[in-house]
């Protein structure tokens, strides 16, 4: 009798093993693999997991598609993808991870709502990579820079290296590619600027590697003073 039992549950349990196996792009695969992870935390990071409530972010956290990060003031998040590739997340953002899971190989949407985020993309063979902004999508190949999202909606993107293919998701929607060394910046009506890249924006792409924070303390007639600053 007992025998009968173990095979009747065998029997349930194997159709379910198969149906996984056969279906590794299904929505349950897509939902449950983790595509990056939480590497660093300064300050206050907060993670909001699908379907929950705004939660302190630690160290090591897996995140899987829908899930949210943002920033308080002089705080920092690095987050690591599956791929190597990295971003940092800079004081006062937010961003949301998509990602679509195919077979082998998974499509990356990171959709910034807000503020400054530095990005080092490994090289993607058969793999996208995007950044979407209010006003603008990123198709990423293998490439460093940042994305600066205003509170009106403009978005402004400097690349430091390689070459960032972008489209535009307002007006016109103008489109072009964005080499080493220049920006684009999209305002809340659609319109596009391409050039070089001024010395201030490439100084605000080294200030965005940035991890470490320091402090210098200085005792003054009024009391003591406390310089906050980051370094890589």
């Amino acid at each position: 009798m007992k025998l009968k039992i173990k095979i009747s549950v065998l029997l349930l349990i194997l159709p379910a093993i198969i149906f996984a196996s056969e279906n590794p792009g299904s929505n349950n695969s897509k939902s449950e693999n983790p595509v990056a992870v939480v590497m660093k935390v300064v300050k206050e990071v907060n993670l909001k997991k699908e379907g929950a409530d705004w939660a302190t972010a630690k160290i090591g956290q897996p995140l899987k598609t829908g899930d949210e990060v943002k920033t308080g003031d002089k705080s920092l998040a690095l987050i690591k993808f599956t791929d190597n590739s990295l971003i940092r997340v800079r004081e006062n953002s937010s961003l949301k991870i998509f990602a679509d899971k195919n077979n082998k190989t998974i499509s990356k949407n990171t959709y910034i709502e807000k503020g400054r985020v530095g990005f080092e993309v490994a090289k993607q063979e058969n793999e996208d990579f995007k950044f979407t902004t209010p006003t603008m999508v990123a198709s990423i190949r293998g490439t460093e820079g940042f994305f600066d999202v205003f509170p009106d909606g403009a978005s402004l993107l400097v690349v430091a290296r390689g070459l960032i293919e972008v489209l535009g998701t307002l007006g016109n929607k103008d489109g072009g590619n964005v080499g080493a060394g220049q920006y684009v910046m999209y305002n809340n009506n659609g319109d596009m600027t391409l050039g070089d890249a001024t010395e201030g924006m490439m100084n605000d792409q080294k200030g965005t590697r940035s991890t470490n924070l320091k402090k210098i303390r200085i005792q003054t007639s009024q009391g003591e003073l406390v310089i906050e600053y980051y370094s890589e």
